[in-house]
């Protein structure tokens, strides 16, 4: 991680197991996309075909989002941010946010890979999320989840969300049924 961040702010997420240097969540920079790639392609592969999050994704769709191209459009700039979870220097979580318009942003992402779940880091993601749209004067922020992620829903109700509805969204020609949450962050 040395050298690749050019914002000295962290946050330290203790882990359950008693990990005593825990893990290190920041936004990400254009330094970070080849560890983001081999993050995301990891979390792809531990998943199973058809897991939360990962719906109507194939080997050929994960490899297209995870050419340096794709990775560096999504990293960072005033409509998205991206932030990563470090254990050491492996990426093992990671959260987005996209804006939707001056006060709302949404949490457009949050993926732990499998063998860290359950350990707070995806709480950890959102709470820095939120921090830094907060910081930049958004009031709002909304997240959907496959309304058969009861897990995800669950995180994101520990962290003050609610449900404001529920829609259907295609998802690489697929209709995925989703709630959408949301809270004031101000």
């Amino acid at each position: 991680m040395d050298g690749l961040f050019t914002d000295v702010s962290a946050r330290m997420i203790g882990l359950m197991d008693g990990d005593a240097t825990g893990v290190v969540v920041e936004e990400a920079t254009g330094g970070n996309v080849a560890a983001f790639a081999s993050f995301f392609w990891r979390a792809w592969t531990e998943a199973e075909p058809g897991a939360p999050g990962f719906v109507g994704a194939t080997d050929q769709i994960i490899e297209e989002l995870i050419t340096p191209e794709a990775v560096r459009q999504r990293i960072g700039g005033p409509e998205r941010r991206m932030f990563l979870a470090w254990d050491g220097e492996e990426v093992v979580g990671f959260g987005a946010t996209r804006r939707v318009d001056d006060e709302t942003v949404e949490l457009a992402g949050v993926i732990v890979l499998e063998s860290y779940s359950g350990r707070g880091i995806g709480s950890g993601l959102i709470d820095e999320a939120m921090d830094r749209v907060r910081a930049e004067g958004y009031r709002r922020m909304i997240v959907r989840t496959e309304v058969t992620n009861e897990r995800a829903r669950a995180v994101y109700e520990a962290r003050g969300f609610a449900v404001s509805g529920s829609m259907s969204e295609a998802v690489e020609g697929e209709a995925v049924e989703v709630w959408e949450l949301s809270r004031d962050i101000n």
